[in-house]
């Protein structure tokens, strides 16, 4: 193991650099991780987030990213880049502006959209589901929405208790959404035209498992409290009941 200063300023730089140069964020992203997986192994039992505060310019939500993706999890690179640089991100001259048909709003399949208007940002993502499945939130300063409306099992109301992110609340769906559904998913969580607000949509050649910055479950304030996880686990969970109602007929 390297001496823990040389340690530490290579975690800083590594950190710098996943945040300025999207490009390079994965690799740095995993390379910050792999050396704070070491160092968190070499600490005393509750030393840790005082160890990152006292060395380290990353929040330990942003730490524990970087370590899930030094481990090969999926971590979505509008995460590992810089809050103020996920329109860049975005930036491609392969546009989508997704489908109207009928007079609503569909996404194309393997893209990722951003919206933009007074009331939040909103992301719509392609799901890891295989077929034409959506993640939709939306991240927005307040006031916080009512949960009038909407149901338990398939949405999640919350604060925003990351440094990593400018909202201090979020909305987004519990499972993933067919893509029919999504624009008026979009309008219930306030969208009021999605056509002038879209600020940029492209394909990209992943899927995610979860929508875009969705906060842990502690700071839920109405949600499914992780009784499914994702869309397979909510049909099996539907599946059980309605084969326990037979056996019991």
């Amino acid at each position: 193991m390297l001496p823990t200063q040389t340690i530490i300023n290579q975690i800083n730089t590594h950190h710098k650099t996943a945040r300025k140069h999207v490009n390079d964020a994965v690799e740095s992203a995993k390379a910050a991780g792999e050396l704070l997986l070491q160092v968190k192994a070499t600490l005393p039992h509750g030393t840790w987030t005082n160890w990152l505060k006292a060395n380290l310019d990353i929040s330990e939500r942003q730490a524990q990213r970087y370590m899930s993706a030094a481990k090969g999890k999926d971590v979505p690179l509008l995460l590992l880049a810089d809050k103020t640089d996920t329109v860049s991100v975005l930036q491609t001259t392969a546009k989508s502006k997704g489908i109207w048909k009928n007079g609503k709003w569909e996404p194309e399949r393997g893209c990722i959209y951003l919206f933009k208007e007074d009331s939040g940002t909103y992301w719509v993502l392609p799901s890891s589901v295989e077929g034409m499945w959506f993640h939709v939130c939306k991240h927005y300063d307040g006031p916080r929405m009512s949960s009038d409306g909407f149901t338990r099992q398939h949405t999640i109301f919350s604060t925003v208790n990351d440094p990593d992110l400018t909202s201090k609340f979020y909305v987004g769906t519990t499972t993933p959404l067919g893509w029919i559904g999504v624009g008026d998913v979009l309008k219930s969580y306030g969208l009021i035209d999605i056509e002038k607000s879209l600020v940029q949509g492209k394909p990209i050649d992943k899927s995610y498992e979860r929508p875009f910055g969705e906060p842990s479950s502690e700071n839920w304030y109405w949600g499914n409290d992780d009784e499914w996880d994702d869309r397979e686990a909510y049909v099996d969970s539907i599946l059980k009941s309605m084969a326990s109602d037979v056996q019991s007929k």
